[in-house]
């Protein structure tokens, strides 16, 4: 037990609110996976066409990290992204990005940057 007490219905808010931020920003939303009890998947296309994926998840996990790497090593998804809800968790390191919730503009604004003309 991690002591994470955010409920599903927390998770879904949070996880529309980084959706909104994410389509304020210029991306769409072409996909929603609820993965398990602590974790969404949005899958967004950019404005250059490429797909990118997102986990939302309560607190970051190794899982999560090979998780997100399959999905780009099976060619599905060209970035992949980690946002966590809990405050105080510690990023994981790795190669797949990840950021607390507390910091989503960040990620939008990097992710804007990128997809730019």
């Amino acid at each position: 037990m991690t002591g994470i007490t955010e409920t599903f219905t927390d998770l879904a808010f949070n996880t529309r609110r980084i959706e909104r931020q994410l389509k304020a920003t210029g991306f769409a939303v072409i996909g929603r996976v609820w993965d398990s009890k602590r974790a969404y998947d949005l899958a967004l296309l950019d404005g250059a066409g490429r797909t990118i994926v997102i986990r939302c998840a309560t607190e970051p996990q190794s899982a999560d990290h090979i998780a997100l790497k399959t999905m780009l090593t099976e060619g599905d998804f060209t970035r992949a992204f980690m946002v966590y809800t809990a405050e105080g968790q510690p990023p994981l390191s790795g190669e797949i990005p990840t950021y607390p919730l507390s910091r989503i503009d960040e990620l939008a604004a990097l992710l804007a940057k990128e997809s730019g003309p």
